[in-house]
């Protein structure tokens, strides 16, 4: 099989971001803005949204719009390749060297009269040697502008003059010529850098005929302002940026075409299936730039090391998807000597389904393999299966549970165990180097989590009693990443003033500040206030007084958490 990488530059023209995304209706849109608005000049505009999900694409074909009009000039400047105070210079030399050479030529000869670091000498050699390109003006212009604060003063004035001057159009009252000045990359920057850059937008580019589009993610840049002493970073915000943008999400539907055209054009659309092309939608996070890297790191490993194709590209990729999308669990299948946790999460996995379904016998196939994972975890079978599975939750990894829910994860590791040669396909994994390149600067780190996982809970608002909140926080940001709303309270008064935000479900503990009733006198407490919804208890105590008094309440118990989402589901369901 023959496959190939996928291109990580953003979109320059027609290509199938743009079909299946349909960023050029916007990007259209917004040329347009900015056109009718020339007249509104200074003012900038923030392309926001996170890493990955299309700034510079945008910004390109924004730029590309824009050049249909011959009265409005494009430059870019990519603020990643500067630091710190070059990134001021470059942003203002990349202004400059728009405007025409007569132009700055003016300007040069006005600084020069106030005798600014240039002696006479210098400037009658320049002069007769009929040297003016634009490079060497602007140079002798910022070293000037550098010199003092005076000097800095009085190019600001004398830029605003050169940029009104050029913004005019011969002959002609009402129209402008329009300069936009694109700025990529700017959240990857350091902290001196993006200061810098917002200083140069606002400080000395903040002149008639000047519109500034900066591609950030808009909490970074508040974050920067915030540790930098900036008044309130909101304010100082809204002095640079006038008008943020922010790029939708990408559907549901919007993502499985994305995955299909890349897959398409690397060639790996015959291996993923279906479920799988879901499966990259969802675990990236919908993520146009992590679902290439995926794809990029499954055709590197595949192309450039022979040994993989004996478990065929099959095996693979469903190597690369679990270290990817599911990166914990991969760096405990591939920890040399470790036990074969593939085998281990599927005996685990089918031992649940039999508990759920209210099965007792395990038949020949299970038996085997659960006899030696409970002696390798000392634990002794007996014909108390839910009991069992109680104990073999608490000795394997804490996030079984969490992975059993989710259903392309199961698939994932189901498709795997069942390949031909699965046992050597895990030596081989064990032996190899990791398959994904390192992430570049300002990238996040992938977590277990990410995305949306198979459960639909979008709308749903889960209020959580627990004075220990952050015992539960992989289930929160599973709920999170569902579409739930959730809501933590550490107490009861909290808990009866949440009741007012509606919720679906209070989950609520038990004990609580040393207090074995707090939970049970806190659900008749809401129940008192008129609460009808479900109530569950998610504790570990095993006290049954308590539980059956909660359970007197109209309330439920569970220990597991598989058990704590499937009740959560239902009652959405039910609420719906």
């Amino acid at each position: 099989m023959n496959f190939s990488l996928l291109n990580d530059e953003p979109v320059h023209g027609a290509a199938v971001d743009e079909d299946v995304l349909g960023t050029a209706e916007a990007a259209g849109s917004l040329a347009a803005l900015i056109q009718a608005s020339r007249a509104a000049t200074p003012f900038t505009i923030a392309i926001d949204a996170d890493w990955g999900m299309g700034k510079s694409s945008l910004m390109h074909q924004i730029e590309a719009a824009l050049r249909t009009d011959p009265d409005t000039e494009c430059v870019w400047f990519n603020a990643w390749t500067a630091d710190g105070a070059d990134a001021l210079e470059g942003v203002i030399k990349s202004v400059l060297q728009r405007f025409d050479r007569n132009l700055l030529r003016r300007v040069w000869y006005r600084t020069s009269r106030h005798g600014w670091l240039v002696s006479a000498l210098r400037m009658t050699v320049t002069l007769l040697a009929g040297v003016f390109r634009v490079d060497r003006i602007v140079d002798e212009l910022w070293e000037r502008m550098a010199a003092d604060a005076a000097a800095r003063n009085e190019i600001r004035r004398l830029i605003a003059d050169a940029a009104t001057e050029w913004a005019a159009v011969p002959g002609s009252w009402h129209q402008r010529r329009l300069l936009v000045v694109f700025v990529d990359d700017l959240d990857r920057c350091s902290d001196e850098t993006i200061l810098a850059v917002c200083e140069a937008v606002k400080v000395y580019l903040d002149v008639p005929g000047l519109a500034f589009v900066l591609g950030c993610d808009q909490s970074r840049i508040a974050d920067v302002a915030e540790a930098s002493g900036r008044a309130l970073s909101a304010d100082y915000l809204q002095k640079i940026v006038q008008v943020n943008f922010r790029i939708p999400p990408i559907d549901p539907a919007q993502a499985l075409r994305l995955v299909r055209a890349y897959a398409a054009r690397s060639g790996t659309v015959g291996l993923l299936t279906p479920p799988l092309q879901t499966l990259v939608a969802e675990r990236t996070g919908r993520n146009p730039r992590r679902i290439k890297r995926l794809i990029n790191s499954f055709v590197m490993a595949h192309q450039i090391d022979a040994h993989w194709h004996r478990f065929g590209a099959e095996g693979l990729l469903r190597s690369v998807l679990l270290q990817q999308l599911y990166p914990d669990f991969h760096r405990a299948l591939v920890q040399p000597g470790g036990p074969d946790r593939v085998a281990e999460f599927v005996t685990y996995y089918e031992l649940r389904g039999l508990v759920r379904r209210g099965g007792s016998e395990l038949g020949d196939e299970l038996s085997a393999r659960l006899v030696p994972l409970a002696d390798r975890l000392d634990l002794r079978p007996s014909d108390d299966w839910p009991h069992f599975l109680e104990q073999l939750e608490r000795a394997l990894p804490p996030e079984y549970p969490l992975l059993a829910a989710d259903r392309g994860f199961v698939r994932l590791v189901l498709e795997l165990a069942e390949l031909p040669d699965s046992a050597a396909l895990l030596s081989r994994l064990r032996r190899s180097v990791a398959l994904e390149p390192p992430a570049p600067q300002g990238a996040p780190q992938t977590v277990t989590y990410q995305g949306a996982p198979p459960l639909d809970l979008r709308g749903a608002r889960v209020l959580w009693v627990d004075d220990n909140p952050g015992n539960n926080a992989n289930l929160v940001r599973l709920l999170l990443s569902s579409g739930v709303e959730v809501r933590q309270v550490v107490g009861t008064a909290e808990a009866l003033a949440g009741l007012v935000w509606q919720p679906h479900v209070v989950i609520t503990d038990l004990k609580r500040d040393d207090n074995p009733r707090a939970g049970v006198d806190g659900i008749r407490d809401i129940r008192a206030r008129g609460f009808t919804g479900r109530v569950i208890v998610y504790a570990q105590s095993r006290n049954t007084n308590l539980r059956a008094e909660a359970e007197a309440l109209n309330a439920v118990s569970v220990r597991s958490e598989t058990d704590l989402v499937d009740l959560i589901e239902e009652a959405v369901a039910a609420a719906r």
